[in-house]
């Protein structure tokens, strides 16, 4: 499971760039390779789930701290669009404390997701608990391409 102190430390996103490359690698993975079941392993640690504006905002009105920041995969693809995340909770806390996010608000986290509406969002699990929302871009996100590669990870909020 991904930890708070991975994205505050930056690790998070050696994992994320070394799934890619994989995925960049292969035609579709193997059941029995160990790198895919390892990969498997860390995306479904997650929970990702595609989620609707109206289910964000849920999320974002019971948050204890609300924190805007890049989102991890755009730093391994700079020229992308759409680039802040909502970080929730602890995690927002500590991305603030760490620098890589400022602290927000109710409407300036909406503000944010609304810019990037075209994007389908995603709300991944950190530290054992959905704290960021991310408004994807399936050609970069590690869930997309993950689903593009045979790995179904991405499920939708009932």
């Amino acid at each position: 499971m991904a930890t708070i102190e991975e994205y505050t430390g930056g690790t998070i996103k050696k994992g994320i760039q070394r799934a890619l490359m994989y995925f960049d690698t292969i035609s579709s993975p193997e059941p029995d390779d160990e790198e895919s079941r390892h990969i498997r392993q860390k995306i479904d640690a997650f929970e990702p789930l595609i989620i609707t504006i109206e289910q964000a905002m849920e999320y974002i009105r019971e948050a204890e701290a609300i924190a805007l920041g890049e989102r991890v995969c755009r730093s391994l693809h700079t020229g992308s669009v759409c680039s802040e995340s909502v970080f929730l909770d602890g995690l927002a806390v500590e991305m603030v404390r760490a620098g890589k996010a400022r602290s927000a608000g109710v409407d300036e986290a909406r503000k944010s997701l609304e810019t990037c509406s075209v994007r389908p969002l995603i709300i991944s699990k950190v530290s054992g608990k959905h704290q960021e929302i991310c408004p994807s871009v399936p050609s970069e996100c590690v869930y997309w391409r993950a689903e593009n590669k045979g790995i179904r990870c991405l499920k939708r909020k009932a």
